[in-house]
């Protein structure tokens, strides 16, 4: 599932396959889009970084996707 990370936070590394993308997509209106970095104490406005099927899925023309805690989905430009 997508995660929400800030550019200074970066990309998030995952404990099992599949890895996330190398490149982050930005949400609809980046950077006043409202998605916020979910690192703990880090309030900076967000990137969302797809994992590898996402990313296939994305390619294809999908653009909404769920967040990883399955509470909101994100839409990307």
């Amino acid at each position: 599932m997508a995660i929400a990370r800030c550019k200074t936070c970066g990309k998030p590394r995952a404990n099992k396959p599949p890895q996330y993308a190398d490149n982050p997509r930005l949400p609809a209106g980046f950077p006043k889009s409202g998605v916020v970095c979910g690192s703990k104490g880090c309030d900076n406005d967000a990137v969302v970084w797809l994992k590898a099927d996402e990313e296939q899925l994305y390619q294809t023309g999908q653009r909404v996707f769920d967040l990883r805690t399955n509470s909101a989905k994100v839409r990307v430009e």
